[in-house]
């Protein structure tokens, strides 16, 4: 699937621009981030890709075609995972969330009890289907989000902000479960700003700034000039970095 935002342009009703111009493209298979500082545009322009916001100008295309025409398609093809995971729990228990959708849209019993097993697996919650979606911790619901997304088999999953308020050996596990679904063919965009988690781990980094996409490169190509984008970058290489987030929390 290639995934196209050309040239769009969102105005708030404040007069306030939230995107001026943004462009990029993501062709799945792939492990990309989208970053930038605060304000910078991206998570509004994550929710472009999924028509949940629409643009004043420019347009989002889907394998040549504009997003509007192939709406429900796409919704199918692309999930969204929010930046807060309460807001995407809907059934009492881990079981009960993961089938909401697929029951919802009246998909066959024994299609959706192969699928809800294959998205619990996949989000590594096996043995927990019976567990309070209200009693998981923080990594468990983040696991939780993705395995209701994974429930449509995407091709592309969007996760925005997904480390927020995790700790090192959650972000670890969730990194791992983003990598694994990485080789098997699901493409993954990470929206972030918190690039110390998964950056080394990305086949491409973009950068946002004031509404636009200003840099577009692989991680070690753009590394040196994180400091100068207004992004935190950790000492040494990217390779570095790569080996700490599976040893444990940089100092």
């Amino acid at each position: 699937m290639i995934l196209e935002a050309r040239s769009v342009g969102k105005t708030f009703p404040d007069g306030t621009r939230g995107l001026d111009g943004a462009s990029l493209g993501i062709q799945t298979p792939c492990f990309m981030v989208l970053s930038g500082t605060n304000g910078s545009g991206k998570s509004l322009l994550a929710r472009h890709f999924l028509g949940l916001e629409k643009p004043d100008s420019g347009e989002v295309l889907v394998d040549g075609k504009p997003l509007a025409t192939c709406l429900a398609e796409a919704r199918r093809r692309i999930a969204l995972v929010f930046q807060e995971p309460e807001h995407q729990i809907l059934g009492m228990t881990v079981r009960e969330d993961v089938e909401f959708g697929p029951r919802a849209s009246g998909t066959p019993a024994v299609v959706r009890e192969r699928t809800v097993g294959e998205a619990i697996r996949a989000a590594g919650l096996s043995g927990m289907e019976d567990r309070l979606a209200s009693a998981l911790s923080g990594g468990e619901k983040r696991r939780l989000a993705v395995a209701s997304a994974l429930v449509t088999r995407p091709e592309l999953v969007i996760l925005d902000e997904p480390f927020n308020d995790l700790d090192w050996a959650g972000a670890s596990e969730l990194l791992g479960l983003l990598l694994s679904l990485r080789a098997e063919g699901t493409g993954i965009l990470v929206v972030t700003h918190d690039l110390e988690k998964c950056l080394a781990h990305a086949d491409r980094l973009a950068v946002m700034e004031a509404g636009r996409v200003i840099r577009d490169g692989s991680p070690a190509a753009l590394w040196d000039s994180l400091p100068a984008l207004g992004l935190r970058r950790l000492p040494g290489s990217v390779d570095a970095l790569a080996a700490m987030t599976w040893a444990g929390k940089p100092a």
